[in-house]
């Protein structure tokens, strides 16, 4: 019974739950349908502006504004605020415009764009801010723009595009930077993430160097019209495999290099016209394979023997329909006749000269080498290699270039490019070559990793009385007969197995870097001996001054011992007579008198005589009487120390 009525419940439980989940879910879909009827509501157009096609479309132009208008419909797809007063775009003031397209902000005074202004703008295919006052990219603003594929930003004061500058809007495919007049700083990374870019304009922003182009690598067209660019070289398009139309018109070019377009195998359009251009480099056009359209005129050719190759390659590649053809500047008698019209018979011309030709070198392996191979600019250089490769002037290679001149250049050589190099020199007369052969030898010893000892070994020779008489004079010593021979010999501490087969004795840097450290090792030598004598002089200074101090202090402890005479102005009547009767019989005489007794005066107890005599109380007067015969006056005898003894009155 227990487990029927579990079933029972259970199955009661299931029929009455899935009625409520049912309502509750229609309830919930009523609900939101209510809510986004009333957040759509009705459709105003702003009474600024005019709106077509269902609101889809406003456009707010010369109205004279100051700020974006409230209350655009949120379905607009067309948004036109151009020529108006606008200063700065707000973070987002365009949230709630889900379904925009197309932002126009031209012609406005727009200065500042905050982070986040075009939040929400996830459908945004195009926004122009060209004529405004924006100095600096407004990267930040670009957030969240996915779908951007058009940006304008011309003629506006803007002074440097920094590196990363679009990155945040990888699908953009048409960019305008033409007219920013006070650029003065492109960076090298400044179109890093444009991948999927077809149109760039950079014309009219005085550039006066070709910008790093190599991220673009799927541009279309290019136009660097009306910039400053005295030059064109080789790489200046290097990456822009897929380019199809170039402009550079009135550019002031006057020299354009060989091998300058070699990487433009896709190029269709090319527009030199107005420029300062006289000749081109023998075969500029060959790697052009897809080149039908190509504007010369209006530069100062100079027809001679370099233009030749032109006037063949125009007749032979250009469609005579085109509007490519310039006119010759000089000679006099060839000014205004068409390039097309330039043939052979009018002038006599050589095959190039190689001016410096290459010559046979031996190296070390890991040193930069170069083959010299200079020829006169507007003939056409190539290198073939050991290998069959041959390079030019735009090859890409890691290691090898071919220099402007015709040098060929090797940042640093490997054993594997011993052999022959030739220089191959074209031009419409003829062809010249030149060879050479590189020789690479096993790398030298890196000796700044090395240490060195240097052992003198001295020799003591005779000189025999034949050597006197060569014709070299010896030079004068002041030996008897034996001169000192010295030997030097270098130790060299190795520390590879690899011994090199071969030292080149030109090597003019190996050299100089040997002097400098021998210079530098001298240097550290005079200085460590310098530094030890005056060391020592100072330690030599502080002994001498502590014995000579020690030996003062000596000398004042030690107490010299003198004697002093002082007169006793006492009488002495009774002693007189009484001496007299002691005195020995060898004293006599007028007026004689006896020293008193004097041991009142020394104690003969604590007196120690200096020579160990053995004195006694009797034996004074006998050892004083040789001496002191007659005294006209009575004295006695004192002791005091050196110090203290200023005179002796005898």
């Amino acid at each position: 019974m227990k487990l029927l009525w579990q079933v029972t419940v259970h199955h009661t439980w299931n029929a009455v739950l899935l009625p409520v989940v049912y309502l509750t879910a229609q309830v919930w879909i009523l609900c939101a349908a209510i809510a986004a009827a009333a957040s759509a509501g009705p459709q105003n157009c702003p009474s600024v502006c005019s709106c077509s096609n269902q609101f889809s479309k406003v456009v707010c132009t010369r109205r004279g504004l100051s700020e974006v208008p409230q209350g655009i419909p949120s379905n607009t797809r067309y948004l036109n605020l151009m020529e108006n007063n606008i200063q700065m775009i707000q973070a987002d003031t365009f949230r709630h415009l889900h379904h925009l397209e197309v932002l126009q902000l031209g012609r406005n005074s727009i200065r500042q764009i905050e982070v986040g202004a075009f939040n929400g703008l996830a459908s945004l295919n195009t926004l122009e801010l060209f004529d405004n006052w924006l100095t600096v990219i407004p990267s930040g603003a670009f957030e969240y723009l996915s779908k951007l594929r058009e940006l304008w930003l011309r003629n506006n004061p803007i002074e440097s595009i920094p590196s990363y500058a679009f990155n945040r809007v990888p699908s953009l495919m048409r960019l305008d930077l033409g007219e920013l007049k006070k650029l003065e700083y492109i960076s090298e990374g400044a179109f890093e993430g444009l991948f999927n870019l077809k149109y760039l304009n950079l014309g009219m922003c005085n550039i006066k160097d070709m910008p790093n182009l190599t991220p673009l690598v799927g541009l279309e067209e290019l136009e660097m019209s009306g910039n400053h660019f005295p030059e064109i070289r080789p790489g200046s398009f290097h990456g822009l495999s897929s380019l199809k139309k170039l402009w550079v018109m009135n550019s002031q070019v006057s020299l354009i290099e060989r091998n300058a377009f070699d990487g433009l195998a896709s190029l269709v359009e090319l527009n030199l016209a107005h420029n300062n251009l006289s000749s081109l480099p023998h075969d500029l056009f060959t790697p052009l394979r897809y080149l039908v359209e190509l504007h010369l005129h209006h530069n100062p050719w100079n027809c001679d023997c370099d233009i030749l190759w032109l006037a063949w390659w125009l007749r032979e590649y250009i469609p005579t329909n085109s509007t490519c053809c310039g006119r010759c500047h000089a000679p006099l008698h060839m000014r205004g006749r068409y390039l097309v019209e330039v043939d052979q018979a009018s002038f006599q011309c050589s095959a190039p000269f190689i001016m410096d030709a290459p010559r046979d070198l031996n190296i070390s392996e890991g040193r930069m080498a170069e083959l010299k191979c200079r020829t006169p600019p507007m003939s056409s250089v190539k290198w073939l290699l050991p290998n069959g490769t041959v390079l030019s002037h735009a090859s890409r290679h890691p290691r090898i270039s071919v220099l402007n001149d015709g040098t060929l250049n090797f940042s640093h050589v490997l054993l594997s490019d011993t052999g022959v190099y030739t220089c191959m020199v074209t031009n419409v007369a003829g062809n010249s070559n030149a060879s050479a052969y590189l020789n690479v030898s096993t790398a030298e010893l890196n000796t700044s990793n090395y240490s060195f000892f240097t052992t003198v070994t001295v020799e003591t020779t005779e000189i025999s009385p034949e050597d006197t008489t060569r014709k070299y004079k010896p030079v004068p010593t002041t030996s008897t007969g034996y001169q000192p021979a010295y030997t030097t010999s270098t130790t060299v501490l190795i520390q590879t197995t690899r011994v090199p087969k071969q030292v080149p004795a030109t090597d003019t840097n190996d050299k100089m870097q040997t002097s400098l450290d021998e210079v530098m090792k001298t240097t550290k030598i005079i200085i460590g001996c310098f530094v030890a004598v005056t060391l020592l002089a100072a330690a030599m200074l502080i002994v001498f001054y502590k014995l000579r101090k020690r030996h003062q202090q000596r000398s004042t402890v030690t107490a010299a011992r003198t004697v002093e005479i002082i007169q006793v102005d006492e009488d002495i009547p009774a002693a007189a007579s009484a001496a007299a009767t002691a005195a020995p019989s060898g004293v006599s005489g007028e007026g004689a008198v006896v020293l008193p007794t004097i041991h009142d005066h020394i104690n003969y107890n604590t007196y120690k005589p200096a020579h160990g005599a053995h004195w006694t109380e009797n034996s004074l007067g006998n050892s004083l009487h040789p001496t002191v015969t007659t005294i006209s006056e009575p004295y006695i005898i004192q002791t005091h120390t050196k110090d203290k003894v200023q005179e002796t009155q005898i």
